[in-house]
């Protein structure tokens, strides 16, 4: 399943335009906290930061009609 990782901060929704291959919706969720601390890594601008979740179906799938 592809997810993509949004970065949200206080202007606005930064989007991920290339999402990436995710076994399952716990190894999203990994993923974003890894993102989310490397973020933290970068400053105080990114500390208010958080990381937006978005799962999309593969085209044809049953998930997708």
């Amino acid at each position: 399943m592809r997810y993509f990782f949004h970065i949200v901060d206080k202007y606005g929704l930064c989007p991920d335009g290339t999402a990436c291959e995710c076994a399952d919706q716990g190894a999203a969720v990994l993923h974003a906290r890894r993102i989310a601390a490397e973020l933290a890594k970068a400053g105080e601008f990114f500390r208010a930061s958080f990381v937006l979740i978005a799962r999309t179906a593969a085209p044809g799938s049953a998930s997708s009609r």
